[in-house]
């Protein structure tokens, strides 16, 4: 909602009249202001979020200027404020207004977007910048990216947030959200490009680095994505996020000697992060030294009693050991304190399936399901419960359900026709087994594997196995 009030007021004159106001108030001597400075002590207030000032210059503005077309708009920005958009499109609709005035088409712009107008916030931001004279206005072009993104033009998005970046007051999230634009495009290369240009127009920028590195990262080339961090922290050894950033890669990719290596690199430049500890401790527990690995576990619990991973990381330590009741302690609070990691849930459920304790299992399915219902691992996990219970029927209804939903998934359609073999329908188990290869053929070794002896000694499946095979 700001404006430009150069011609009114330089930058000195303003914080003069800021300091008045604030003195006065301080002393409860307050005196009087004409329409135009209570504007401009109002876009200070609303700038700073200050909502009692925002409420005194309301008031002063009502009791000496009352009909006067600012005091509208001031009376507009005092709502606003607090984002009740009806109260303020009452004053912004005020036939006095001077609906020319750049202030109130700011104001009205702001306005629509409260109210999920996004078409009519951009139209009234265009013509914002046109009262403007195309001066100052990379705040607007911000806005309006912001509307483009929600009206899922990502096009338009992308150009406006490139257009406002001067204006960034949050650089990283600026290319966080120009990185959005080319992904959401499927434009992923030209992201990489873009911010190779950035890094080559910026090269001591740890934001690009970085910035370059995710989107390296969301293209699934983790080697690289782990160089550009490394840049990062050739500008700054203690740059926190980057030793981590790099940790996760080389734990991803298997390199555990590497990550403990980077991460002992971290602790020598006194950069000590409780993830870092969770990183090391997988380091280690991968590669067989438990002692260590729990051991850097509960130092990340010692710097963050809520960190989920640490307590998972035991958990899954536990586990290792067939130690199913320790284990469950320690994934329990894993997912108490990350109730959306579906990682750990699934490993609750083993672990309950181990001790016999299937209706847990499924109580801990029936979460998943409610966050997560397009997860085919999800209707495998309750089909595998089933089983262990001898509920054949139950189980195979568990891919029935899941069917519905990832219509012809294969991995869904494998275990169908399985089931179908297992209750000796034989015809629909062919049927099912068909479309399941029809769909991918490389899953029937999955299919194979359920039963061996079964499938591999059953002549019809066989042949028609082979069938595709051929083809």
């Amino acid at each position: 909602m700001g404006f430009d009030n150069d011609s009114f007021l330089d930058d000195y004159e303003i914080q003069e009249l800021i300091e008045r106001f604030e003195n006065q108030l301080k002393n409860d001597m307050l005196s009087y202001y004409d329409a135009d400075e209570l504007n401009i002590i109002m876009e200070h207030y609303v700038q700073n979020n200050n909502i009692k000032k925002i409420n005194i210059v309301a008031d002063l503005a009502e009791t000496y200027h009352k009909g006067n077309p600012l005091t509208n708009l001031i009376m507009a920005k005092k709502y606003l404020a607090i984002q009740d958009a009806d109260n303020a499109m009452i004053y912004l609709n005020n036939s006095n207004n001077n609906t020319d005035d750049p202030d109130y088409l700011l104001s009205l712009a702001f306005c629509y977007s409260l109210l999920d107008k996004s078409k009519l916030s951009i139209e009234t931001y265009k013509k914002a910048i046109v009262a403007l004279n195309n001066e100052n206005c990379d705040d607007i072009y911000n806005s309006m990216a912001v509307e483009y993104m929600l009206l899922r033009d990502f096009e338009n998005a992308l150009h406006y947030f490139k257009k406002g970046i001067k204006a960034a007051q949050d650089l990283a999230e600026q290319y966080s959200e120009i990185a959005n634009c080319f992904f959401f495009l499927d434009r992923g290369d030209d992201a990489v490009k873009y911010f190779q240009n950035e890094v080559d127009k910026n090269p001591y920028s740890i934001t690009a680095w970085m910035t370059l590195g995710n989107c390296y990262l969301r293209l699934n080339l983790l080697e690289k994505a782990a160089e550009q961090y490394e840049f990062a922290l050739a500008i700054d050894q203690h740059y926190a996020s980057a030793y981590v950033n790099i940790a996760t890669i080389y734990n991803e990719l298997d390199k555990y000697q590497d990550t403990i290596d980077i991460v002992e690199e971290a602790f020598r430049n006194k950069v000590k992060r409780p993830i870092l500890y969770c990183l090391y401790g997988e380091a280690f527990a991968k590669t067989g030294s438990k002692i260590d690995a729990m051991s850097n576990f509960k130092k990340a619990i010692e710097l963050d009693e809520n960190i989920a991973e640490a307590y998972a990381g035991i958990g899954f330590i536990f586990c290792e050991e067939e130690n199913h009741k320790s284990a469950i302690k320690f994934l329990k609070r894993a997912h108490q304190l990350a109730p959306h990691n579906t990682d750990y849930i699934y490993v609750l459920v083993e672990q309950h399936n181990k001790i016999e304790e299937f209706e847990t299992s499924l109580k801990y399915l029936k979460e998943i399901e409610e966050l997560f219902p397009y997860d085919v691992s999800l209707y495998i996990s309750y089909m595998e419960v089933y089983i262990l219970l001898d509920d054949i029927e139950n189980a195979k209804q568990s891919i029935v359900n899941g069917l519905k939903i990832l219509e012809k998934h294969p991995a869904l359609l494998y275990r169908l026709a399985f089931m179908h073999f297992a209750l000796e329908e034989e015809e629909l188990g062919l049927m099912t087994l068909e479309d399941a290869l029809s769909q991918d053929y490389e899953g029937v070794q999955e299919f194979i594997d359920f039963d061996p002896t079964y499938i591999l000694n059953n002549e019809r499946i066989i042949n028609l196995i082979n069938e595709y095979k051929n083809n």
